[in-house]
């Protein structure tokens, strides 16, 4: 086990932001930092953000197919390709971040049998590993289908992390389910991750927003920790987020929701993930008719293509014909937003406060922001150490 030496808190009182600082692998870390997404980045772009970033990040699903491919695959392009390995990014930190589309457990006997993935993935994560998360459940035909159980979510866990650990000098990261755990189990789990020493933590948003509920997840998890005497020795890792809480294609702007990280609690912010959307199948039509709107459908994503505008946190169409493409205008925006990170660092460390910066930002007056900001800034005055009772009516509550 590989501990991160935090050797300093600094928490706000009405909100999670805090400024931990830390070395990982000899990076200070000295404010909540955003990750530069590789995915949806060329090596011109890069050069035009004129550095800024602490680290790079890859975020993945795996469906089994794909394991067993890499599994079987002798190509060395080809496993540096599924890695995401950029030989023009080599000189700065990354993470790599793995969501498992299939129950590992229906596969194989136990997770050492997966051994050879983790062999694989050490080299290629040279700045902190993760242990990766597991889809707990699928939509088929519109309905939600289980793929693994809570308790084999959490056996994965400990078996990954302990395969992780034994050959090992990088912190570790043990993933937490924001989409499909309810506040019985998030309870559950962050106290098993206590009690097993386990302190850093990546929450896997699966293309969820930092919206109300997600924010009213995280202050629990947060006063659970709290409650341990435990909040300094953890670093917080938020990921696979959607961009805006609400967004609608025929409106200029829509409400930010990856902004609003580092005041919900994150040391690091990760990449953007939209949701997973199963539209209905559309009817038969003839092959012309059917490539028609295929390449419609494909083309007409300017919508996507919005800037973040640091002074009203809102995101907004551009008309920048330069900025329609995933590699333009995101790394433009992790750019944007870093810079707003240390903006929000630079005025809490001033004022010993972040709502004030807060309240001047247009967004939080829109409806389509509901109670976000007043949610955002209600921390606990004194964490209560009773946990919620363990009835049918908190597993109810569990999605």
């Amino acid at each position: 086990m590989v501990d991160i030496d935090i050797s300093e808190t600094i928490e706000d009182k009405k909100s999670w932001f805090n400024i931990k600082r830390f070395k990982i692998g000899g990076v200070s870390f000295e404010k909540p930092e955003k990750s530069l997404d590789v995915k949806n980045l060329d090596q011109s772009s890069y050069r035009n953000l004129h550095g800024g970033f602490k680290f790079y990040e890859v975020a993945k699903s795996i469906k089994y197919d794909s394991f067993i491919d890499l599994y079987n695959q002798d190509n060395g392009q080809a496993i540096d390709s599924f890695f995401y390995k950029r030989t023009w990014l080599s000189g700065l930190p990354n993470a790599i971040n793995f969501t498992l589309e299939f129950n590992p457990f229906l596969h194989m006997k136990n997770i050492e049998e997966m051994s050879w993935f983790f062999n694989y993935y050490y080299p290629y994560a040279r700045f902190i590993l993760t242990v990766p998360s597991v889809k707990m459940k699928i939509t088929v035909n519109k309905k939600p289908v289980q793929i693994i159980s809570f308790e084999d979510y959490m056996r994965f866990v400990d078996s990954a992390y302990k395969i992780l650990d034994g050959k090992n000098n990088k912190p570790i990261f043990v993933p937490i389910s924001m989409k499909y755990l309810g506040i019985r189990k998030l309870t559950e789990l962050v106290q098993h991750y206590m009690k097993q020493g386990y302190y850093y933590y990546w929450f896997d948003f699966e293309g969820q927003p930092v919206n109300e509920r997600a924010v009213g997840k995280l202050r629990h998890i947060f006063d659970l920790i709290k409650d341990e005497e435990n909040y300094g020795n953890v670093v917080s890792y938020f990921t696979n987020i959607k961009r805006e809480i609400l967004s609608n294609s025929n409106e200029l702007t829509s409400v930010a929701s990856d902004a609003l990280s580092a005041v919900a609690g994150a040391n690091f912010i990760g990449v953007n993930r939209e949701p997973k959307k199963y539209p209905p199948k559309p009817p038969v039509q003839s092959g012309q008719e059917e490539e028609t709107i295929r390449v419609s459908q494909a083309v007409d994503r300017s919508h996507k293509a919005r800037i973040f505008n640091r002074e009203t946190y809102y995101y907004v169409k551009t008309s920048d014909t330069d900025l329609l493409l995933p590699k333009k205008y995101v790394p433009v925006n992790a750019a944007k937003l870093n810079a707003e990170f240390n903006a929000q660092s630079q005025y809490f460390l001033e004022n010993q406060n972040i709502d004030t910066l807060l309240n001047q930002k247009i967004m939080f007056k829109d409806e389509k922001a509901g109670n976000i900001l007043k949610q955002l800034i209600s921390k606990s005055p004194d964490q209560s150490k009773s946990e919620p009772p363990k009835s049918d009516l908190t597993d109810f509550m569990d999605e």
